[in-house]
């Protein structure tokens, strides 16, 4: 087996607190991330953090033992360390800054942040002063704001003593998600720039085959993987484990796990009914069999009847 470390990424509105907990108890993670929590010009509220990262009840842990790693995203160098400060104090082994989310709503913070690498540099020196030396401090950016020639510079930004990985999305801010533009290559030549840290490769990572060409690419052992995730669910397994991919049932079975879950929740049926839909949607793209039935599993609304559509889908393909 490949000796890799594989992280499920903190994906903003999908891998939620529910979804990392059905996430990692099947997809064989090192680690996860919690969504980004922003941070304005006041402090992290505890209770917002309580609501958000619903595992800090439980050590900041998944049910099935999985870390959960804190993302913080913001302008304000202060602010956020008294955040993470805090997060520490409620138990958090880890924190994430956020330099690469490219939302239209996200505005001075972000991935626009990449074209100011001073403040950068600033609010990553704030967050590693203020943390304990013991607590892991990382740093996901993506391959530059316009170009990947910036790269580089951002890596010399926020490459300070005691920063323990840097994750890179593959890809500018401008070019987005486009198939095309990611460059996996770009991160070979990194990790002289930042020998004591450990640089983690992100950007399209969806199988065992995809894995092992990036590891190639950029000579990185640690992986994130984000919808590649809801596209297989054991994709940890998969690439660390060689485990076989899931199959059309074993995706069917996670849709009612998801269910479940949410229905626990007490969430609106609306809710429960939009999250099945939406792992289902990515998680067809890798099973082309279960198209048809996401055709008409959209169509539905009601959630009792969408348990029993996808369990008489199984009890069809079983």
């Amino acid at each position: 087996m490949e000796n890799f470390k594989v992280y499920l990424a903190p994906m903003e509105g999908l891998a939620d607190a529910p979804l990392r907990k059905i996430l990692c108890a099947r997809g064989c993670y090192d680690e996860c991330f919690s969504e980004f929590i922003r941070v304005t010009d006041l402090v992290l509220p505890e209770k917002t953090l309580r609501r958000i990262v619903t595992e800090s009840e439980n050590g900041f842990k998944t049910d099935d033992g999985t870390p959960v790693r804190v993302q913080l995203l913001g302008d304000n160098a202060e602010t956020l360390a008294k955040s993470a400060k805090m997060c520490e104090r409620l138990g958090a082994k880890g924190i994430d800054m956020n330099f690469g989310c490219p939302s239209r709503f996200v505005h001075h913070a972000g991935s626009m942040l990449l074209r100011e690498p001073s403040l950068m540099h600033d609010i990553v020196q704030a967050l590693r002063d203020a943390l304990d030396p013991n607590t892991l401090l990382s740093v996901k950016i993506r391959a530059g704001f316009s170009e990947k020639s910036e790269l580089k510079g951002l890596i010399e930004a926020i490459a300070i003593e005691g920063v323990n990985e840097i994750t890179v999305h593959c890809r500018t801010r401008s070019e987005l998600y486009r198939p095309e533009a990611l460059d996996w290559s770009i991160l070979k030549d990194i990790h002289e720039l930042a020998p004591n840290i450990d640089i983690v490769a992100n950007g399209d990572i969806v199988d065992l085959e995809s894995a092992l060409k990036c590891k190639e690419a950029t000579e990185c052992t640690t992986l994130m993987c984000g919808r590649g995730a809801f596209m297989t669910p054991n994709l940890g397994a998969v690439i660390k484990n060689g485990a076989k991919p899931y199959d059309d049932q074993e995706i069917l079975e996670t849709v009612i796990a998801i269910m479940d879950e949410i229905i626990s929740l007490k969430r609106p049926e609306k809710t429960i009914m939009d999250r099945a839909k939406q792992f289902l949607g990515y998680a067809r793209l890798s099973h082309p069999n279960l198209l048809e039935f996401f055709k008409g599993f959209c169509r539905i609304k009601d959630a009792d009847e969408g348990k029993k559509a996808v369990m008489d889908k199984l009890k069809e393909i079983a």
